[in-house]
């Protein structure tokens, strides 16, 4: 089935040429042969406005259409009372008739007048059903016999299992090799886990699906068993931009291929992963990987990055995604060429800039023009208190980096003095620092004494 849906990417690209009514593709005589020629599955409905059956059909139909559209199957209709000679070409008796075409093969629509009905006969005339196995025999027969088989393993010992339904209903779709079993027997002697609702066998290797039974997520896992678990990202360049937008997770793998391989083949699958290799110099710049760091594994998410840490194995690093505990790589500008008595703190440098006893960090936005004047107020004290010399001024721009403990935008600078590693916030309301207040603040939550040279006098 990869083909349909590699062709009906290549015809929703080309979407705009005809006209719709929600989701069902609206064809007159000018644009039937572009859509016959263009669409491997295309039904087509003739009916007449006035007829009543069209119209009890019409809301089923939609809903088939809405359903099917993402998996690249077309639902068209035609009015054959205005156009006469695709009815006629066709040999339309009455209303309302229904085609089928498969690559251009048509056939009679011989299916219930429902959306499951029309789904199901669709379904039933792309690629057999779901064998079921009722013997382990039948299964290693199958798995020894065929490179890539998948097989549902129902809980309950019943073809009435709804998540085996839906199962089947997605074989439907599909090319591989798909059959089912309600045999507990089955189940045990294989020692599939618990939870485990399907289970794909490559070279006779098990890959497991344990997430929700969602027709993409499904598709994602069944195309990563049937195919190399890593894909090139040549081949991926416009699914990436789509996931990025759509805050869809995916892997860039810079190295350590054979381990990232390993782990990705055993992978549940149910955050619908993606894993690439070979990326170019444009696209790591566009997720903001600096060259310094293009080694390892990478996890992307919308605008978060996540790196796997030292001593972490890739498998350790995708639980520890899926989890919510991977560590965040961060925004970084480069390192400054030189630095004043005030230090230029960065993303690669801000962590361990905090981890100091009584330093002072201002946060700050180059954006902002308001901040401009807090920076050299921020300078003066530094020059006032520059005699304590365990006393560290430092600021950073937070339009340029990232920091792993403050995420909210910044209207108002922010200011902080870190003791113990824990941190002390300078209360400042406006744009502005009161210099007094600022230094007094200093001497009273400093680890250290700070000595102030004008309070001396």
């Amino acid at each position: 089935m990869k083909s349909l849906l590699l062709l009906s990417l290549l015809a929703f690209a080309v979407i705009a040429d005809y006209e719709y009514d929600g989701d069902v593709m609206v064809l007159t005589e000018e644009t039937f042969d572009q859509a016959f020629n263009e669409f491997d599955y295309l039904m087509f409905e003739f009916y007449a406005p006035w007829c009543g059956h069209c119209k009890e059909l019409a809301p089923k139909y939609a809903e088939a259409a809405t359903a099917l559209r993402p998996e690249g199957i077309v639902l068209a209709k035609i009015d054959a009372t205005v156009q006469k000679k695709l009815a006629e070409k066709y040999g339309v008796k009455g209303y309302p008739t229904i085609k089928f075409s498969v690559k251009q093969a048509v056939k009679d629509f011989e299916g219930g007048r429902t959306a499951d009905g029309i789904k199901n006969w669709i379904y039933s005339n792309l690629n057999p059903e779901s064998e079921l196995f009722e013997t382990l025999e039948q299964v290693n027969e199958a798995i020894t016999q065929n490179n890539v088989q998948f097989i549902y393993f129902a809980e309950e010992q019943s073809e009435k299992d709804r998540e085996l339904r839906k199962y089947k209903e997605f074989s439907f779709t599909m090319k591989q090799h798909f059959a089912h079993t309600t045999s507990k027997t089955i189940r045990e002697a294989l020692n599939i886990p618990k939870g485990t609702y399907f289970v794909g066998f490559r070279n006779q290797k098990q890959y497991y699906y344990q997430g929700k039974l969602s027709f993409p997520i499904m598709k994602t896992f069944v195309e990563n068993v049937a195919n190399e678990r890593i894909q090139e990202y040549s081949e991926k360049k416009e699914q990436l931009d789509e996931r990025i937008t759509k805050s869809k997770p995916f892997v860039v793998i810079f190295s350590d291929e054979q381990e990232v391989q390993n782990a990705a083949q055993t992978w549940s699958f149910q955050d619908e992963l993606l894993f690439i290799k070979n990326v170019d110099e444009e696209f790591t710049r566009k997720i903001q990987v600096r060259s310094q760091d293009q080694k390892g594994v990478f996890i992307i998410k919308g605008d978060q990055r996540y790196k796997r840490v030292e001593g972490q194995s890739v498998s350790e690093f995708l639980e520890a995604f899926q989890s919510g505990k991977a560590h965040k790589y961060l925004k970084s500008q480069a390192a400054p060429q030189q630095q004043g008595l005030v230090k230029i703190l960065i993303g690669d440098t801000y962590d361990d800039a905090r981890s100091v006893n009584d330093s002072v960090i201002l946060y700050f936005d180059s954006q902002n023009e308001e901040h401009t004047a807090v920076q050299e107020q921020f300078l003066k004290v530094a020059e006032r208190l520059q005699q304590n010399k365990q006393l560290i001024f430092n600021k950073i721009d937070l339009s340029q980096n990232e920091v792993s403990d403050l995420a909210e935008s910044i209207e108002i600078v922010k200011i902080r003095l870190y003791k113990n590693n824990q941190p002390n916030k300078f209360v400042i309301r406006a744009n502005k620092i009161q210099e007094e207040r600022f230094v007094k603040w200093i001497v009273d939550n400093a680890a250290n004494q700070v000595v102030d040279p004008k309070a001396e006098l």
